[in-house]
């Protein structure tokens, strides 16, 4: 009696949890699209409206998905906006997305 309950229980839970990592998936995406618009378009100037290392975390984060979607193109662009606005600091792509966004 009990034990058909929590099967139910674990199977919208898991429904759930997979609807929710989807979200936060494409989320995700969308945010990689939208800063590397901002920074296309307002170039430098975004670089006085954040915490240089929340840049630095998004641009490592960025690169490893245009990685992933074989955008080369975007990779190209931020590396000479990095190059040419941060000095010292090397993108260093972040592994961790290509393992979340494959899960």
């Amino acid at each position: 009696m009990f034990q058909d309950d929590d099967d139910e229980m674990d199977h919208g839970s898991d429904e759930l949890h997979k609807r929710l990592t989807e979200r936060a998936k494409q989320e995700f995406i969308e945010g990689c699209y939208q800063a590397y618009d901002l920074l296309v378009k307002e170039g430098p100037k975004t670089l006085q409206e954040a915490e240089i290392s929340s840049i630095q975390m998004a641009i490592n984060r960025m690169t490893s998905y245009f990685i992933m979607q074989e955008e080369y193109e975007k990779c190209q662009f931020l590396k000479r906006f990095v190059d040419d606005n941060m000095p010292g600091f090397e993108i260093v792509p972040d592994v961790t997305i290509q393992k979340d966004l494959k899960a």
